[in-house]
Formats: structure tokens, sequence, C-alpha cells
């Protein structure tokens, strides 16, 4: 893209919503492990549950993460990662290794 006049504006939309907080963390622990119980995946990030319960509405309407409902006794959901939210995760996961790698602290 060097060279090629290329400006990254329309990005912002999706950068608003992926700056979001928890939003990466939710994407990147379902994908790693698959599938995903409410409960499993709060305590996993360690969130509160309303904005977890936000962050999951936000990304069913987004199409990258699917929620399944059981009804069973007791009633559980498990959410996973749509082939769009798997696409996400796999562009996310190198820049989140870059941050790990403390190439973001200054001096």
């Amino acid at each position: 893209m060097k060279g090629s006049g290329y400006c990254p504006r329309p990005l912002e939309k999706a950068a608003i919503f992926l700056s979001k907080k928890w939003t990466l963390s939710i994407i990147v622990t379902i994908g790693n492990f698959g599938t995903m119980r409410f409960n499993d995946l709060r305590r996993r990030i360690g969130m509160t549950q309303k904005t977890l319960s936000e962050r999951l509405r936000e990304l069913e309407q987004y199409n990258l993460v699917m929620r399944r409902s059981f009804q069973e006794r007791p009633p559980h959901v498990e959410y996973s990662l749509t082939s769009k939210g798997e696409k996400v995760r796999k562009a996310v996961v190198p820049l989140l290794r870059l941050a790990e790698s403390n190439v973001f602290i200054k001096g």
C-alpha cells in the first residue's frame, strides 16, 4: 500500500467498534476456545455481566459472534465465532502480539 495513495479513512467505523473496551478480548478468547458459555467467558476475561452482554449483542449484530441457546434445565447459552468473526480474529492476533512485545512503551 505504500506509495499507492491509499488512505485508511474508511476504517474509522470499524476502528471505533473494535476499540470498544473488551471487544477484541471477547473475539480472541472465543476464537481460542471455539465455543464458550457466557459465565466461562466472563470469568476468563474478568468483566461485568452487563458489559459482556452488551458487547456480545453488538458482536451478534455485526455477525461476528453466533449465539446458540439450549432449552435444557438449567438453560444455557453458547457463543462461537462466525466465519466473519474468525477473519477478524486472525487479523487482530498479530497486532495483539505486537502490543504484548512492549513495542508501544515509551523510551
